[in-house]
């Protein structure tokens, strides 16, 4: 079966991830045709955080995050040797330490809830504005840049 996660990268605006994406999309297909299965097809999408609004320790902060699923009831045994290359492929495609990346990889289902349960935050009429604002977005940066951006400020 083909499986085609959407994978959630947070980056700050202007940190040396944010000038990566065409290489760190590579990288991130790579990992999941290599662990997990050559019918991947990673549907990346990059969520910007303004630079004044990412602070760790009370310091502002250019740590990125990365959720990328993978098909329920993965196995450590494959789960872990993913994660660990993301983590070596991001930092040496972007030259940061392996303490400026949170990488997580829960399974498809896990993932699916957490995205639902951030859209219930909001009233029924508010997510239909918010889904509706967020796609509008996202086609028109895949078409203008090729890439599928969102701001984190919608």
């Amino acid at each position: 079966m083909h499986f085609k996660p959407i994978v959630l990268c947070s980056l700050v605006e202007g940190s040396r991830a944010s000038f990566n994406k065409q290489a760190l999309e590579q990288v991130i297909g790579r990992a999941y045709r290599e662990h997990l299965n050559q019918a991947v097809t990673p549907r990346v999408i990059w969520m910007e955080v303004p630079s004044n609004q990412a602070f760790l320790e009370g310091k502002t902060s250019a740590v990125a995050t990365l959720m990328a699923p993978v098909p329920d009831g993965t196995s450590n045994k494959l789960r872990h040797p993913f994660l660990y290359q993301l983590l070596e492929q991001w930092c040496l495609a972007t030259g940061v330490n392996k303490n400026e990346v949170v990488i997580t990889a829960p399974d498809q289902s896990l993932s699916r809830e957490f995205l639902s349960a951030n859209r219930k935050r909001m009233s029924p009429l508010r997510q239909i504005a918010y889904i509706a604002k967020t796609l509008v977005r996202l086609v028109r940066s895949k078409s203008a840049t090729g890439h599928f951006n969102t701001h984190i400020n919608l």
